[in-house]
């Protein structure tokens, strides 16, 4: 039943950046070399895809099954599918995890640093948003990983996240970093899903 709903998610996110024209490549290394064709949706949507795949993964479903069970079987889907499960095949779930993270947040960056913040009644406006707050909660697993000391990551969190952070050290605690960032990327998908 759980695998239903993962697999239900991952076609609206595979359709989605279908028609957000997301052309770039996904190859986990080359955020910044083809940032160019990218936008806040392009970042967002295609981080939130690799994200549900590495979710997917996490939860058993084989990359034959994801495969199988694509909504559009595109060449490209298929690739980025691909891409995830052998990314997480040599580098292990939670650092494929910290990887897709960490190249949403370049991406997003290397956009700002072209095109600046989007004006708030903007449709990208909210894709923006979304990068900055997922941003912010990867950050916070990253601090909590360092210390795990509550107040050494309270002290660079921004005053306005701090119940975030609380909130994650304590699901750290008890269930571990994969679930803190299985958490993250069940945030961004809530956070995207919130601006249709």
């Amino acid at each position: 039943m759980r695998n239903q709903h993962l697999v239900k998610v991952l076609t609206y996110l595979i359709t989605l950046a279908t028609l957000t024209n997301a052309h770039a490549s996904t190859d986990t290394n080359s955020a910044q070399s083809s940032f160019i064709e990218h936008s806040y949706i392009s970042c967002s949507v295609l981080s939130a895809e690799q994200l549900t795949i590495a979710q997917l993964a996490q939860r058993g479903v084989s990359e034959d099954q994801a495969l199988k069970n694509l909504p559009q079987k595109t060449k490209n889907a298929s690739s980025r599918i691909k891409q995830v499960y052998q990314l997480i095949s040599d580098e292990g779930i939670l650092n494929a995890y910290s990887i897709i993270n960490s190249n949403y947040a370049r991406c997003a960056k290397l956009v700002h640093e072209r095109d600046g913040a989007p004006a708030q009644d903007m449709y990208e406006f909210g894709f923006y948003y979304c990068a900055g707050e997922n941003k912010i909660r990867y950050e916070t697993i990253l601090r909590i990983n360092n210390s795990f000391n509550i107040d050494r990551v309270l002290a660079e969190t921004p005053d306005s996240h701090f119940d975030v952070a609380i909130n994650y050290f304590k699901l750290i605690e008890s269930k571990g970093l994969l679930a803190g960032f299985d958490y993250t990327a069940n945030n961004l998908k809530a956070c995207l899903e919130r601006i249709r």
